[in-house]
């Protein structure tokens, strides 16, 4: 595979944040894994203590399916231009185990599994209701 070089002349990036990746340049191989348990209590304004834990979840434990193979593909590709020129490049957040790639990228292998679990009151009674599930 025949390789151009990319021309940017502005980036801005606001956020990157949880296993997430911002590459400028040529890599071989990107590999980002991200494991969250999100807890919200409805009505809690106050940072508590929720005794979670990633074992208590089978998401976490389950083996991840693989993709089956790419098939080959005959292509012919004709570079009209030698390099890759861009503008202006804007990203508002990158996050959960992303990838902004500038450059060329031989193998990308992601993962995130994220549990959020919410902790409702009923409006009736005022008694919490657990949707942890």
């Amino acid at each position: 595979m025949q390789k151009r070089t990319s021309y940017v002349d502005t980036i801005y990036v606001n956020s990157v944040a949880y296993s997430s990746i911002f590459e400028i340049g040529d890599v071989g191989s990107i590999r980002a894994k991200m494991l969250a348990i999100a807890v919200q209590e409805e009505g809690i304004t106050k940072k508590g203590d929720v005794p979670v834990e990633f074992a208590d979840f089978p998401v976490f434990s389950k083996q991840s399916a693989a993709l089956p193979p790419a098939p080959l593909v005959r292509q012919t590709t004709i570079h009209h231009r030698p390099k890759i020129c861009v503008g202006n490049i804007s990203v508002l957040g990158v996050s959960a185990s992303s990838t902004v790639q500038l450059g060329s990228l031989n193998v990308l292998d992601t993962e995130a599994r994220i549990k959020h679990i919410r902790i409702l009151r009923e409006e009736q009674n005022n008694s919490p209701v657990n949707t942890m599930y």
